[in-house]
């Protein structure tokens, strides 16, 4: 039985979330980083150091259990390459971040009703994996 935690999910699509859900269990992927003024906008708080969440696939599968170690808040055009590295995405290139996040930002910041430039400020969220999930039972 899994424990009771908040359900994160990478990726704005199934092909996107099931790259990013390996990327976790690998390694690769140890950030995510969203928009801050979504979390007001929702309602939600900032991510906390120490907070868990369950990480799934697009199938609803459980993949890891993952742990905030650090959150920053820094401007779009201060993201440098190293911390694209560490969010692990395509070739984890500064070049491939900027280009794949400026179309999530986009579109979260329309839904959100704020302007989108480059001094927009981001939420930096890094984590660690404290447990993998034993793939589930086939039905």
């Amino acid at each position: 039985m899994r424990p009771e935690l908040p359900v994160t999910r990478f990726g704005l699509d199934a092909a996107a979330m099931d790259s990013t859900a390996r990327g976790v269990l690998k390694g690769d992927k140890r950030a995510t980083t969203s928009l801050l003024a979504a979390y007001a906008h929702d309602r939600e708080a900032l991510p906390q150091v120490g907070q868990r969440s369950l990480v799934r696939d697009s199938r609803n599968r459980d993949i890891a259990i993952i742990e905030v170690t650090r959150v920053e808040i820094r401007r779009y055009r201060e993201v440098d390459a190293a911390y694209a590295a560490i969010e692990g995405e395509g070739d984890k290139s500064l070049a491939h971040w900027q280009r794949v996040h400026w179309t999530y930002l986009t579109a979260e910041c329309a839904r959100v009703g704020v302007p989108l430039h480059e001094d927009v400020e981001l939420v930096l969220e890094y984590f660690k994996v404290v447990q993998p999930c034993p793939p589930l039972a086939q039905s």
